[in-house]
């Protein structure tokens, strides 16, 4: 049986909808904070649980491989340095290794690539220096599992999520949902800076299908980045959401006096491994104004 943590967020609602057509509902188990409607769970009550809460639950012998994908992810700016929220992942990812399991055999656990430093083309080699609470508190769960796992030997797979988009990113202050709530209402979209940085953006269902792959690897092959091929700065991104919405609206420039970053990765290890058909991005981004213009 396969524990996934995170169910209801963003990545993990698509997630979630992967695994239960892959391996049916009868193996997965959704630790949640939420109940989740078509699916066992259990909730885990802000990881308030004893080390013997599945043991309680009749399931502790039953979970073989842990998808760890709950977590405390910044819906903007201004949390990505709240350490009371941001320290709730390594309670949690704790937590959850202390939990009696004894037929765990493997933990995949979903970071982040905010973890690393600068960079012109970001590899899994490239330097790790976190420049948030939330990354350094990512990166402090990456170095627990790793220790946890090599002590137990366990399998660990790392991967680092890289930008994501698609439907369901709406609460997230970002720039595509931004950008199509502005379209939505009529109202003129804005660009903060220069709008030359560059971003790989990743459609959210090739995500969760390139962590499905994962659960094929057998042995643990190193940190993996989960990120997309194409690049595209934010003034020509924000010009195809423009474009697809088939509106006429005004860019408004904002002076943003801190100086952006290039993000761009070498994702040869996860096509490789894992993942190789990515859906297009003007597809991806129609598919999520299609979304966005039918929420209430």
């Amino acid at each position: 049986m396969i524990l996934l943590t995170g169910g209801s967020g963003f990545i993990g609602k698509h997630l979630l909808e992967f695994l239960t057509k892959e391996y049916g509902t009868s193996e997965i188990l959704s630790l949640t904070s939420t109940p989740i409607s078509g699916t066992k769970y259990l909730l885990h009550h802000n990881y308030s649980f004893e080390n013997n809460f599945f043991e309680k639950a009749g399931l502790a012998n039953s979970i073989d491989t842990i998808i760890h994908a709950g977590a405390f992810i910044p819906k903007s700016a201004e949390n990505l340095n709240n350490s009371q929220l941001c320290n709730t992942n390594v309670l949690s990812t704790e937590k959850l290794i202390s939990a009696n399991l004894p037929n765990l055999k493997k933990i995949i656990f979903i970071s982040t690539i905010d973890v690393y430093g600068k960079g012109e083309v970001i590899t899994e080699t490239s330097l790790v220096e976190p420049v948030s609470v939330y990354a350094q508190s990512k990166l402090k769960c990456e170095e627990l599992l790793s220790a946890w796992a090599n002590q137990q030997k366990k399998i660990l797979q790392i991967l680092r999520i890289g930008h994501v988009y698609g439907p369901g990113e709406e609460e997230f202050e970002k720039v595509i949902p931004v950008t199509m709530k502005k379209l939505k209402e009529n109202q003129p979209v804005q660009i903060f800076g220069s709008g030359n940085e560059l971003r790989s953006y990743m459609f959210v269902k090739d995500v969760a299908n390139a962590i499905v792959n994962s659960l094929n690897l057998n042995e643990s092959i190193g940190t993996l980045n989960i990120v997309g091929s194409a690049v595209v700065s934010i003034n020509e991104l924000v010009n195809k959401i423009i474009s697809i919405s088939g509106t006429k609206v005004e860019i408004e420039r904002k002076d943003e006096q801190r100086k952006g970053r290039d993000l761009i990765f070498d994702n040869s290890k996860m096509k490789h491994y894992l993942f190789q058909n990515e859906t297009p991005l003007d597809d991806g981004l129609r598919e999520e104004w299609n979304y966005m213009i039918n929420l209430s």
